[in-house]
C-alpha cells in the first residue's frame, strides 16, 4: 500500500468595504462552468499600472474582507451566526524601509487614504504624493490612515518585500501583497467579482401562466418558475409590461422558490414591484437557481429575462479526463461548486450566510489549490482560521477551527514554495499554539467543556464523537499543528523551537496511542465523555486523521478500508463537508477506488436528481423534504457549499496521479499512479514551477513537468506500464 505521509492543504479570500459595483465580462454570453472551463477575467483591471504592487499589514486585507462579508450577510441572509473571535480591521498602517541611496532618488506612492512621510524622523513635504530622498542612509517611514477601506500603499518602483508594516507603529512584520493589485486606481479591497450572463434554461408555469420563445405572459393570481440552471449569487432583470404588481420569491430549489412563507425563508424578501407600461425591472443581490414571477394584479408580459451572476475572475488550471464518463461530471460539478464559493474567501455557502468558516476554507484550498491557483484566496483563509494577535482561550468558537490554519499554511506552503506567509504570520501562530498549550492536561490532551461550541468536526456526527470532552481526531489535529510548527521552525532556522515543538508533538503521539487505540478491532475509538466514561463508538473522523496523520499501522489498512469503514453504521447516509480531507486519506492508503465508489453512490446521485452543485449535507436516504431542511428550518441546507466540490478534485490529485510532497523538500513531487477500474486518464494540475501533467493510457504512463522541480513516479500500481518522464 502508498506510504502515508504529510497531508497538504491551502486556503483563501478577497473583497472590499464600500465595494464598487463589480465590472461586467467582455466575453462568454453563456457560462457554463460544469461543461467549458474557460477563464473569467475582468475587461479592464485597472488603467494606471505602476512598477509595483500594494502592499499591507498581513492579514489586514482578510479582515476587511471578513468585514465586508459579514456587513453584506447580514443585509441578505436572515440567519447569521459567527462564533469565535477574528483578527480585527485596523484603519491605521505603518510602512517602514532602511534606505542606501548612491544619488537623489525621487519617490512616487499613492495610498489608499490620507499618506503622510517621515525621512529619519522628520515629517516631509510631500503633498503631491512624490519626494525626493537625497543620497546616503535613510529611514522611511509612511503613515496611511483610512476610514472605508484597507489601508494600503503602492510606491512605484520599489519591492513591497523590502518593506515591514505595523498597525500600532510599534511592532513590525513582513508587509502582504500580490502581484495583481499593480493598478494605481485598483484598490486591494475593490469588489473582483465579473458579472457573466446566464439565460434561463427552462420554466414551468403555474394557473393560466404560458411562455413562448422566453416570453412569459402571467394573469392575475398565476406564475412562473424559471431556471437558470446554475445556482450563484447576482442580480436578475427583466422587461415587464402591462399594468399590475409583480411578486417574487428565489430558492435553490423549485420548492423554495415557490414557498411563500417568510418564516422559512434564508434572504430576506424581495419586495414587490408596481408595473404600468413598459419597465425594466432589476431586482436585488441574491443568491438563486430558481426565480418565481407572480402576478399579484393585472396581466402582465415578462421579457428580455436575464440573470448576471457574480463570478470570480480565475483560470481554470486543472484539467481532468478519463474514460468514465461520471467521474468526468463528478470533477466538473466539484470545480463549479468551488468557483461559485469564491467571493474573497472560499466561503461556506452563497446563500445561507455567505461567510468564511476556518475548517470550510481551509479544505476548500485543498481543491481550490489545483482548481484555480489563487494563492491570495488561501492566504485569506489562512489568516481567518487562525487566532487573533495575544489570543487567549476565551477567543475560542469551534475549539478545533483554529487547528486547521496551519494544515493551511502547510498546504500553501508546498502549493506556492512562499515561506513568507509563515514569517507573515509567525507571531499569531505562536501565540495560538500557546493557547493550546495552556489548555493541555499531563497527557497532553484538550478537552472542550459544556459553555461554547465545542468540537465539531463535521455534521455528520451521528456515530459521535461529542461536542464535548476528549475528541480524539482534536488530539491528531493538535499532535499534527505541533509537528507542522517544528518544521516551519526548522525552514525559520529556529532549533530551539524545533525541539520544543517535536516533544509537544511526540508526547500527544504516545498519549493518543495509549489512549484511543483499540487492538482489537484495528480501529481507534472517539474518545472519552466529559465525564471521563469511554466513548468506544468509531467513527470516521477519527480513522481518517489517523490515517493523515500517520498514526494508523499501515500493515493493518487492508483491515480498516475492507473492515472497519464498512461497519460504521450508515457512512453513506449522511455526508458532511470534511471529506475532502477523508479522500486524502483514502488516496494515501491506496484505496481511491473505494472513495470513488462513495462519490458515485452519494455525490453522483445528487446530480442524477437534476442538481448541479454540491450541499453541505447528503442523505441520500432521506425524503425530499428532509434532504432540504437543515438546523430544524424547511430550507436551511446549503445546497452550493464550497468544501464539498473538493473530494472530487483530491481523489484525483492525490488518489488517481497520486502526488506527494514533503515540507523538507517542495520542488520534489513523487506521484503513485493507479488506474482503479479506467483504461486511461489525462490530468493537468498547476504546481509552485508551472503545469504537470500525467497521462496513462495503453501500456504508458507519461508525466511532463516544468524545469524547476523534481519528479519520481512509482509504478507500484501500473507495474506493466512503461514510464515517461519529460521536462
Amino acid at each position: 500500500m502508498k506510504k502515508s505521509n504529510l497531508l497538504p492543504f491551502t486556503l483563501f479570500m478577497v473583497a472590499c468595504q464600500s465595494a464598487p459595483e463589480a465590472p461586467t465580462a467582455t466575453a462568454q454570453n453563456a457560462y457554463d462552468p460544469m461543461l467549458d472551463a474557460n477563464s473569467i477575467v475582468a475587461s479592464v483591471p485597472g488603467t494606471e499600472k505602476w512598477e509595483s504592487c500594494y502592499m499591507w499589514h498581513p492579514g489586514q486585507l482578510a479582515a476587511w474582507q471578513q468585514a465586508w462579508n459579514l456587513a453584506s450577510s447580514k443585509a441578505r441572509c436572515i440567519n447569521v451566526g459567527y462564533p469565535g473571535s477574528y483578527y480585527k480591521k485596523s484603519t491605521d498602517t505603518w510602512f517602514k524601509r532602511q534606505v542606501s541611496f548612491d544619488k537623489d532618488t525621487p519617490l512616487k506612492w499613492t495610498g489608499s487614504g490620507t499618506v503622510t512621510l517621515t525621512v529619519d524622523g522628520q515629517s516631509v513635504d510631500a503633498q503631491q504624493s512624490s519626494y525626493t530622498v537625497p543620497a546616503g542612509q535613510h529611514e522611511l517611514v509612511f503613515y496611511v490612515q483610512t476610514t472605508d477601506h484597507l489601508p494600503a500603499l503602492m510606491i512605484d518602483g520599489q519591492n513591497p518585500a523590502d518593506w515591514q508594516a505595523s498597525t500600532d507603529g510599534t511592532t513590525w512584520h513582513l508587509t502582504e501583497s500580490d502581484a495583481r493589485f499593480c493598478y494605481a486606481d485598483v484598490l486591494p479591497d475593490a469588489r473582483q467579482e465579473v458579472g457573466v450572463t446566464v439565460a434561463p434554461r427552462s420554466y414551468l408555469v403555474q394557473g393560466n401562466a404560458t411562455e413562448k420563445n422566453g416570453v412569459l405572459t402571467i394573469p392575475q393570481g398565476s406564475s412562473a418558475v424559471v431556471d437558470f440552471y446554475y445556482l450563484e449569487l447576482g442580480n436578475i432583470s427583466m422587461t415587464a409590461q402591462g399594468d399590475g404588481e409583480l411578486a417574487f420569491t428565489v430558492g435553490e430549489t423549485v420548492q423554495e422558490a415557490m414557498n411563500q412563507d417568510q418564516k422559512q425563508f434564508e434572504q430576506f424578501p424581495i419586495p414587490s414591484m408596481k408595473v404600468s407600461g413598459q419597465q425594466h425591472l432589476e431586482l436585488p443581490e441574491n443568491a438563486l437557481r430558481y426565480l418565481n414571477i407572480q402576478a399579484v394584479s393585472g396581466d402582465i408580459q415578462i421579457s428580455d429575462i436575464q440573470f448576471t451572476a457574480l463570478l470570480w475572475p480565475v483560470q481554470f488550471q486543472m484539467q481532468f479526463n478519463c474514460d468514465d464518463q461520471e467521474l468526468n461530471q463528478l470533477f466538473q460539478a466539484g470545480i463549479a461548486t468551488q468557483h461559485t464559493c469564491i467571493h474573497n474567501f472560499y466561503l461556506d455557502g452563497v446563500k445561507r450566510d455567505f461567510l468564511p468558516w476556518a475548517m470550510d476554507a481551509v479544505v476548500s484550498s485543498m481543491g481550490g489549490d489545483y482548481a484555480f491557483g489563487e494563492q491570495q484566496i488561501s492566504r485569506n483563509g489562512i489568516s481567518i482560521a487562525l487566532m487573533p494577535e495575544n489570543a487567549t482561550q476565551q477567543d475560542l468558537g469551534v475549539i478545533d477551527y483554529p487547528l486547521h490554519a496551519l494544515i493551511g499554511l502547510r498546504q500553501e506552503y508546498l502549493r506556492y514554495g512562499d515561506l513568507r506567509t509563515s514569517l507573515m504570520f509567525r507571531d499569531r501562530i505562536e501565540g495560538q499554539l500557546s493557547v493550546f498549550e495552556k489548555m493541555q492536561d499531563e497527557r497532553g490532551f484538550i478537552t472542550a467543556i459544556d459553555n461554547g461550541w465545542g468540537f465539531i468536526p463535521g455534521w455528520d456526527i451521528q456515530n459521535g464523537p461529542e461536542h464535548t470532552g476528549i475528541a480524539a481526531y482534536a488530539q491528531m489535529l493538535l499532535m499534527e499543528n505541533f509537528r507542522i510548527a517544528a518544521q516551519f521552525a526548522a525552514l525559520w532556522n529556529e532549533p530551539a523551537l524545533v525541539k520544543h515543538y517535536t516533544e509537544k508533538a511526540e508526547q500527544l503521539k504516545s498519549s493518543i496511542v495509549d489512549a484511543f487505540w483499540d487492538a482489537g478491532r484495528h480501529a481507534f475509538i472517539n474518545g472519552f465523555a466529559l465525564d471521563g466514561s469511554r466513548d468506544e463508538r468509531l467513527s470516521h473522523h477519527t480513522q481518517y486523521w489517523s490515517v493523515l496523520t500517520g498514526l494508523y499501522p499501515e500493515g493493518d489498512y487492508e483491515t480498516l478500508f475492507t473492515q472497519v469503514y464498512p461497519s460504521i453504521p450508515d457512512y453513506e447516509d449522511n455526508i458532511s463537508y470534511e471529506k475532502g480531507y477523508e479522500a486524502i486519506a483514502f488516496a494515501r492508503a491506496g484505496y481511491s477506488d473505494r472513495f470513488i465508489q462513495t462519490l458515485k453512490n452519494v455525490w453522483g446521485a445528487w446530480l442524477k436528481k437534476g442538481h448541479t452543485r454540491y450541499p453541505e449535507n447528503f442523505q441520500i436516504h432521506a425524503s425530499e423534504a428532509q434532504q432540504l431542511e437543515f438546523y430544524h428550518r424547511q430550507f436551511g441546507l446549503s445546497l452550493c457549499h464550497g468544501a464539498n466540490g473538493v473530494p472530487p478534485i483530491t481523489t484525483i490529485v492525490f488518489g488517481l496521479m497520486g502526488m506527494e510532497q514533503q515540507m523538507q523538500a517542495p520542488g520534489q513531487y513523487t506521484f503513485t499512479p493507479n488506474l482503479y477500474s479506467l483504461k486511461h486518464f489525462q490530468a493537468t494540475i498547476p504546481v509552485h514551477e508551472g503545469i504537470i501533467t500525467m497521462k496513462v493510457d495503453g501500456e504508458t504512463c507519461t508525466v511532463t513537468a516544468p524545469k524547476g522541480c523534481q519528479v519520481t513516479v512509482d509504478n507500484r500500481y501500473i507495474p506493466n506500464h512503461k514510464i515517461v518522464v519529460n521536462q
